[in-house]
């Protein structure tokens, strides 16, 4: 993270406040728009405020609560912060999610299941549909599109019964190791097909992972003050080993895949219809303003 620089960023955009907000009122009109749906843009809900529609926010942090925990370092922060603040409290309501980290900044709060990605596929057809050898251990290295760049591509290729796939960049297939576009408009099929995946925590992942019942290795975020929630649901709800970076980064990953696997497999019952129920609440909620 380079957080002098995100704040450079956040002042240019938010000197553009007034001008975007003009400019999405006027496409509200035009297009006859009756809710604001935001995960979790702060500015959408002030421009719902001001178009007099009702926004709904799906969360399980605010930004502003993200910031806050840099204050120290940077308290030019702060203006920025409050102005977030501010508009996260113009939300009609904030539908939150499992395991959330401080959302009281929101007026109304009510709380819904996980909403997860779910593949449609048995594990033996995700892998066909990659191409994926049905000897090897399939490992998935979920990293945001980061592909194999910063891990050792020689040292993954000694670990020949390891089969390992991330997303980045043009298709690559070479030895062990496959490299697929990070458009993958399916991902939770990847997910399927994984024994294992390799990642930093992050909602998205965390949720595949506890969807599909595909053990995990974890790796640190460094000072992100989201992580600990997230890995208090790893350890709650998956099967899941932290690595430390030094060991990821130098390939020295063998040994926690090992441990990993070796790990009693209890997967405890977690709703997941967390996408059916904000359906629900927002149908809902336009047929009450419609009445």
């Amino acid at each position: 993270m380079d957080l002098g620089k995100t704040l450079r960023a956040g002042r240019a955009l938010h000197a553009k406040i007034p001008r975007l907000v003009r400019k999405e009122i006027r496409f509200i009109e035009e297009h006859d728009i009756r809710l604001i749906l935001g995960d979790i843009p702060p500015i959408a809900f002030e421009i719902a405020a001001r178009a007099s529609i009702p926004s709904v926010a799906i969360a399980n942090f605010t930004w502003d609560w993200i910031y806050r925990a840099y204050l120290g370092a940077y308290p030019a922060f702060l203006p920025w912060i409050e102005e977030m603040k501010s508009f996260y409290q113009t939300a009609t309501v904030a539908l939150t999610l499992p395991y959330p980290c401080n959302l009281e900044v929101f007026p109304i709060r009510q709380s819904i299941p996980w909403i997860a990605r779910m593949s449609m596929l048995n594990r033996e057809e995700a892998k066909a549909k990659f191409d994926l050898p049905k000897s090897a251990t399939i490992v998935l290295l979920s990293f945001g599109g980061l592909g194999l760049k910063r891990l050792p591509e020689k040292r993954l290729k000694q670990l020949g019964e390891y089969y390992f796939v991330a997303t980045g960049g043009s298709k690559r297939r070479d030895g062990n190791l496959l490299t697929l576009p990070d458009a993958q408009r399916q991902y939770q099929d990847l997910v399927r097909a994984a024994d294992v995946i390799v990642t930093k925590p992050g909602y998205g992942i965390v949720a595949d992972v506890i969807a599909h019942q595909t053990p995990v290795l974890y790796t640190e975020r460094g000072e992100f003050p989201e992580y600990p929630r997230l890995v208090q649901a790893l350890n709650d709800l998956a099967v899941a080993e932290f690595i430390p970076q030094d060991d990821l980064l130098s390939g020295n990953i063998e040994p926690y895949i090992i441990r990993l696997l070796k790990r009693i497999r209890r997967w405890p019952t977690v709703p997941l219809n967390g996408a059916d129920v904000v359906a629900e609440k927002i149908l809902a909620l336009l047929d009450h303003r419609s009445r």
